[in-house]
């Protein structure tokens, strides 16, 4: 499962109140996408005011329980910065101590380093597909004829045909959108020129779909 912003104050403020006794503020909460980092305490100065996030992965598909455990983990660091604990390091031996008691008290695993309990979200998985696919820049347009036209611009000289696209008698009117190759390839002959050729109405509305510059 992917864990929401509301289900890790959920969270919190139930273990707040049966480990730590309701003492620690609620902070503000925040998503992550980092593979390495599953969570995150981060205690600021803001104006001379302290203030504190906890922030938590979603860079894999994990089962609820395990996130509860990364949520306790960063809640631990934020009670011993917020009681003034000295420790020798950030999982120094007091850390350590506490982990090791909640943990066997509350059938919790509060370790160093917990595990993912799962694979990559399907969330990161189609951001990094997304990213894979190669977009162009698409001229389509309208015409006083009653047809529909298209074509690839190269993308350093969007600038410089826009304005011929504006002075097009011929159109009605036009956009360029940022689309995928794949829907794009057909028109590839007309790359390094300042043309269109025809498409079809289905095809218009297609690549129209697509997010304008």
């Amino acid at each position: 499962m992917i864990i929401t912003i509301p289900q890790v104050k959920e969270q919190f403020d139930k273990w707040n109140g049966i480990i730590f006794d309701g003492e620690l503020p609620t902070p503000t909460f925040e998503l992550m996408h980092t593979k390495s980092i599953l969570g995150q305490f981060c205690p600021r100065k803001v104006l001379g005011q302290n203030v504190y996030k906890i922030r938590i992965s979603t860079f894999y598909d994990r089962p609820f329980e395990f996130y509860v455990d990364t949520i306790v983990h960063e809640m631990l660091h934020y009670w011993i910065k917020y009681k003034g604990i000295k420790d020798t390091s950030s999982h120094g031996r007091e850390w350590k101590k506490y982990a090791a008691q909640i943990s066997n008290k509350y059938g919790l695993t509060i370790t160093r380093t917990n595990p993912a309990g799962g694979g990559v979200s399907q969330m990161v998985l189609d951001k990094k597909n997304e990213r894979r696919v190669k977009m162009e820049y698409v001229y389509v347009c309208e015409m006083r004829n009653g047809r529909y036209g298209a074509g690839v611009v190269p993308p350093t000289k969007v600038s410089q045909f826009k304005p011929r696209f504006d002075n097009w008698r011929s159109v009605v009117h036009y956009k360029i959108v940022k689309a995928p190759w794949a829907e794009t390839y057909k028109l590839r002959h007309l790359r390094t020129v300042c043309g269109v050729g025809y498409i079809t109405k289905a095809q218009y509305d297609k690549l129209s779909a697509y997010k304008a510059l």
